[in-house]
């Protein structure tokens, strides 16, 4: 077993990644808004509150996986 310290993950890093996982999880509401036939608005309001209230829920994941040494990819 090594002992070895958990890499420095920078800050920006975690936020441009949780961000993006953000962006990936509302393309999910996207296919089911087309198969509905919604209203373009409101797909894309919606897309943008889930990207946006997911974020730093996947910010908090990421970092706790950054300080447990298991730090999330490059994308």
């Amino acid at each position: 077993m090594s002992n070895t310290p958990a890499p420095n993950v920078g800050k920006a890093r975690l936020w441009l990644n949780s961000f993006i996982m953000g962006v990936f999880a509302s393309c999910g509401y996207l296919i089911v808004a087309l198969i509905n036939q919604h209203d373009i608005l409101t797909v894309v309001i919606s897309m943008a509150a889930i990207a946006v209230v997911l974020t730093p829920v996947f910010y908090w994941l990421n970092s706790r996986r950054a300080k447990m040494g298991d730090a999330p990819k490059r994308p």
